[in-house]
């Protein structure tokens, strides 16, 4: 396919029209959504005389200064997303459609479905933080709106919420595509407030990788983590699902469990590592059920955690995510007095791991000195201006435009405040509890 038009500046595209010859269709470059290095992501209207105007994403990729490895990865992505819009594959509702690819001398443009209502980092955030403000904490709102529209304080709206995202993953499993980089930023919100699952960037059809590294640091399994030593091939599968179960914490609660999955770097979850049930003392206000499924999805040996088969049917089975008795002095405050020390078997103190397991989405700690700004979630670290909050991902990297982005304002150099000391596994041990995959699973894998 070709196009006229080509530019490196983002700005100067707006107001111009892409034409797409095979199909017939031009596309008229309304707006910037976001850019980055590699390229930028455009609003976009059709033009044409015999159907009405629709809006579309554009996502143009650069392919200057590009090796020829890094140009076959940019066209696995376009292979890989086109495979799962195909009407032969059972096009999914919710993944976002891509309808056609126009090429240039140096860029390619990306043509898909816009999605109107931003992305799932943005409704968590913006929800949890108007929450805190309010003081309606973890209390669960009713949504009284009608329709679907999501509600991170309705049981309700979360499993809906969960339900699209995992049935869209069950969707690109089917068809041995595995995404490799799931997390709120990378699930949209169409206009009729459905979730659509984006940004196959860093997926793969390789059922087995050693691709270390790749995808966004608080969302990785620990066996996909870069530090792991010695490193073992894993399965990608395995990995998506470990994410579900971060998404599913961040949905309800507007915080991560931990910063990253590796003992040596995470006491936390060294802590989790050693005697899962820590979970259930992060997180005393969750029913049975879903304590249940994330048990499943969060299993640190990928050889015995969920696939997102049993996932799907694990969160069928969830009734309420947070029983309604549960109420603020259950969930709030005094969440230290949860005995996390006696269910982890360490010494370490019960504040300090509650403190530690109260990290907002953006990597940062409430602080605790009695100020108005405590909060569950605290704002300062949000990401700055989001004018880069269109998250596709670089190809020439192992890891996400947006990750990279992210870590660049966030600041990793706060203390966990927990003792590592009294309480981390040794090198050993940790390793011997991360996870890896069996060579038995790998010699029945074809």
């Amino acid at each position: 396919m070709s196009a006229e038009y080509v530019s490196t500046d983002a700005w100067s595209l707006v107001g111009s029209v892409l034409q797409d010859a095979p199909k017939k269709t031009a596309y008229q470059i309304m707006d910037v959504l976001g850019y980055g290095t590699y390229g930028s992501i455009y609003l976009a209207k059709t033009v044409s005389s015999s159907s009405p105007s629709e809006y579309k994403t554009i996502k143009s990729l650069s392919k200057q200064g590009l090796s020829p490895s890094q140009l076959l990865i940019q066209r696995q992505e376009i292979d890989i997303h086109l495979s799962l819009s195909s009407a032969n594959n059972g096009q999914h509702p919710n993944i976002v459609d891509m309808s056609s690819v126009i090429e240039t001398k140096d860029s390619l443009y990306l043509v898909m479905e816009y999605c109107s209502g931003g992305d799932l980092y943005d409704a968590i955030t913006s929800q949890h933080a108007a929450a805190s403000d309010s003081g309606l904490g973890f209390a669960a709102a009713p949504n009284t709106t009608g329709g679907r529209h999501l509600n991170v304080h309705s049981d309700k709206s979360v499993l809906d919420a969960m339900h699209q995202i995992i049935s869209a993953l069950a969707h690109s499993h089917r068809h041995q595509v595995f995404h490799r980089d799931l997390k709120p930023e990378n699930v949209l919100v169409a206009g009729d407030g459905s979730l659509k699952l984006a940004d196959f960037g860093l997926a793969t059809k390789d059922r087995i990788s050693t691709d270390y590294g790749c995808g966004s640091s608080f969302y990785m399994a620990p066996e996909q983590q870069s530090a792991h030593h010695p490193r073992r091939p894993y399965l990608p599968a395995k990995s998506d699902v470990w994410s579900l179960g971060i998404i599913f914490l961040n949905l309800r609660f507007g915080r991560n469990p931990w910063k990253l999955s590796h003992p040596e770097a995470d006491a936390t979850f060294a802590a989790y590592a050693q005697d899962a049930t820590v979970l259930d003392g992060m997180f005393p206000e969750l029913s049975t059920s879903a304590l249940h499924f994330l048990h499943r999805v969060l299993c640190v040996d990928p050889d015995h955690r969920a696939d997102v088969f049993e996932a799907l049917e694990l969160l069928h089975r969830i009734d309420t995510i947070v029983p309604q008795e549960v109420g603020m002095e259950d969930c709030g405050e005094d969440r230290s007095s949860t005995d996390l020390s006696a269910s982890a078997s360490t010494s370490t103190s019960q504040s300090s791991l509650a403190e530690s397991s109260s990290m907002s989405l953006d990597g940062s700690y409430p602080r605790h000195n009695g100020s108005e700004s405590d909060s569950i979630f605290h704002m300062e670290g949000d990401f700055g201006s989001k004018q880069m909050q269109h998250n596709w991902s670089l190809t020439s990297s192992g890891r996400s435009w947006s990750d990279m982005a992210d870590e660049e304002e966030m600041d990793f150099s706060r203390p966990i405040g927990f003792d590592e000391s009294a309480s981390a596994p040794s090198s050993t041990d940790s390793f011997s509890m991360a996870g890896f995959t069996k060579l038995s699973d790998l010699l029945m894998v074809r």
